[in-house]
């Protein structure tokens, strides 16, 4: 099995850079040393927290049970057909450098889901998203260990009950799995998504009218590296808060007092708000408490500015939570997970 580590430093291993330590820490680095980690589960120090990039992770004190990082990294093309090509990426693989994989190759649908951080194995668990695209949208198959019966299992796209920032991964089998690998199926043709956010201006100031997938790929990423801080200068998960999912009609009344609102499509009757415009346009960009404080160029962004601790990041977000709900009569959910 893999080495233990004692009163491991997690610092490097949050994207918020908390300093914070586990009393246990294991590291997976190969499918052997996942097996034995499952097959001497009893003996591991509980509870026990799966790590993936740790960038949706906000470590709110020492971990005293044990950290479990999955690190094992490998992409593979392992099948094709008419339509599409199967590629199979194990759970360590860095998100980013999946997309790129994909995009190098011309396997179109990921290409809007560049830049994020985070693992192969955190996608299906949290179905990240963005700019009007899903991992759900790609999603294959999800391999992962059964933790409780011993076994490894394969969930198809619709078992693993994705929603939007959800799955069954994060309800019913939390805390019982270890995901191992992730198979996505990738389109042959492209169908680009260019409607959601500046994607379309940027790709116009470009004088770029018949984008290829680099091109799309290039001009996402370059949109979130000018709204969003680098992690690796300033700590910060991303998008702190899920886009509140509201009716229609709550959104045509809010509108009547708030013009400016800004909504995208969801479903039949609903609409998502979006969370970073009713944060700013509340007046928080800036505001800090403690060593934490809200980007002052994107709202949706709580960052470590000053040596944060994690009880300080959780103060802050509370605080938003408050005058969202106050100004507006709407509820903010958080992307990131406290631990």
């Amino acid at each position: 099995m893999s080495k233990l580590l004692r009163n491991k430093s997690l610092k490097d291993l949050n994207t918020f850079a908390i300093e914070c330590k586990a009393k246990h820490y294991y590291e997976l680095n190969n499918e052997i040393e996942a097996f034995e980690f499952i097959a001497d589960i009893s003996s591991i120090p509980k509870p026990i927290y799966y790590l993936g990039g740790g960038a949706n992770t906000l470590f709110t004190q020492n971990y005293k049970g044990s950290i479990v990082r999955m690190n094992i990294k490998g992409i593979t093309l392992i099948n094709e057909d008419e339509n599409y090509y199967y590629v199979e990426a194990n759970a360590g693989e860095v998100w980013t450098d999946f997309v790129d994989y994909c995009v190098a190759n011309n396997y179109y649908g990921a290409e809007n889901l560049v830049a994020i951080p985070g693992t192969v194995g955190a996608a299906p668990i949290q179905n990240i998203g963005a700019y009007g695209v899903e991992a759900k949208d790609i999603i294959h198959e999800v391999y992962f260990y059964d933790i409780d019966g011993f076994m490894l299992k394969k969930y198809s796209n619709k078992s693993c009950d994705f929603a939007y920032r959800n799955s069954i991964f994060k309800n019913e089998l939390k805390g019982n799995i270890l995901i191992t690998k992730v198979v996505f199926k990738l389109s042959k043709t492209p169908d680009f998504k260019l409607s959601y956010g500046s994607i379309s201006n940027e790709l116009e100031k470009r004088n770029i009218t018949d984008p290829n997938i680099k091109d799309l790929a290039d001009t996402i990423s370059d949109i979130r590296s000018q709204k969003l801080p680098d992690i690796t200068e300033i700590g910060n998960a991303g998008s702190f808060f899920k886009n509140p999912i509201v009716e229609v009609a709550f959104a045509d009344n809010l509108r009547k007092e708030f013009p400016e609102l800004v909504s995208y499509p969801h479903t039949d009757g609903y609409v998502k708000l979006a969370a970073g415009w009713l944060i700013d346009n509340a007046g928080l960009k800036g505001y800090q408490i403690g060593g934490a404080a809200v980007h002052q160029n994107q709202a949706l962004v709580i960052i470590n500015k000053d040596n944060a601790s994690g009880k300080d990041i959780v103060a802050l977000s509370h605080y938003i939570q408050k005058e969202i709900l106050e100004i507006y009569n709407v509820n903010l959910t958080p992307e990131v997970i406290f631990v």
